[in-house]
């Protein structure tokens, strides 16, 4: 069994489509991402996202070099579908329609016999007389249409449903500060997230991020950069302003990452 997920490279960006993959990477490498995808159910909103899912490119790199993933691409998804191909959908969508005239016919008899006693005695009040209840529910059944193909919900799939070989993707990342930050938080047993939205580079949990809040916030300071006092008052207050610890992150003179925390004390 091949235990190496692929990662699926896409107009710049590295993308997963599958579910499985998805939860593997969150349960068993602490690997977050974050989902852009519209969901099948509630379309018409952006509070709650589905799949795909993007990954940072520390992320990325940090599966890579650690041999747990590889990315790839899957350039004859460009190409023209083959023929079997088409008449393979053909084929899945006529079993889906099939499926689904079943489940509408299923669905209006219920609706049909909640408002059993409701027809039967607006027929009695019409007749002026005795009906025959079942007779009448089966008469009513028969006036069941059936399902217009403009009404089949169609499947949206994430994946080709057909084996598809991914070929190596021409990809490269060059290891930043970013990139070292990210795997050296990873190894201490942190959860991590992009932190654009809090002014840093990524947030960092003590735990998965469904459950906790951010302990820190976490800078990558190069070593050339200089720290003016105004740099170090605005993160400090933007810690304090979101109730976190600002990280500074950056290399010493071994090499080694290193860490200064930063609290605002003023008024």
């Amino acid at each position: 069994m091949n235990n190496i997920i692929e990662l699926c490279y896409c107009n710049g960006s590295v993308l997963v489509w599958n579910v499985e993959d998805a939860h593997r990477l969150r349960s068993e490498h602490r690997i977050v991402g974050h989902f852009i995808g519209c969901l099948p159910s509630l379309p018409r909103q952006d509070q709650m996202l589905g799949l795909p899912m993007e990954l940072m490119t520390e992320e990325v790199f940090h599966l890579v070099t650690r041999g747990i993933a590889k990315i790839v691409e899957f350039k004859q998804l460009n190409l023209p579908a083959e023929e079997h191909h088409k008449q393979k959908r053909e084929d899945m969508l006529k079993a889906s329609f099939s499926d689904q005239q079943v489940i509408f016919k299923e669905e209006r008899i219920r609706q049909l016999m909640q408002m059993a006693d409701k027809i039967i005695e607006g027929k009695r009040r019409k007749t002026n007389g005795i009906v025959d209840g079942e007779l009448v529910l089966q008469e009513e059944m028969k006036k069941i249409p059936q399902m217009s193909e403009d009404l089949m919900m169609i499947q949206i799939f994430t994946r080709p449903f057909w084996t598809c070989e991914g070929d190596v993707a021409d990809y490269s990342i060059n290891q930043t500060l970013r990139c070292r930050v990210f795997s050296d938080l990873w190894e201490k047993g942190y959860y991590i997230t992009a932190g654009e939205k809090f002014g840093g580079d990524f947030l960092v949990y003590p735990g998965d991020p469904f459950k906790f809040h951010s302990h820190y916030i976490a800078v990558c300071v190069d070593e050339h950069q200089l720290l003016t006092p105004y740099f170090l008052i605005q993160k400090g207050r933007l810690g304090t302003n979101v109730k976190k610890t600002v990280l500074l992150c950056s290399v010493n003179g071994n090499g080694e990452i290193m860490y200064q925390s930063l609290n605002w004390n003023g008024k």
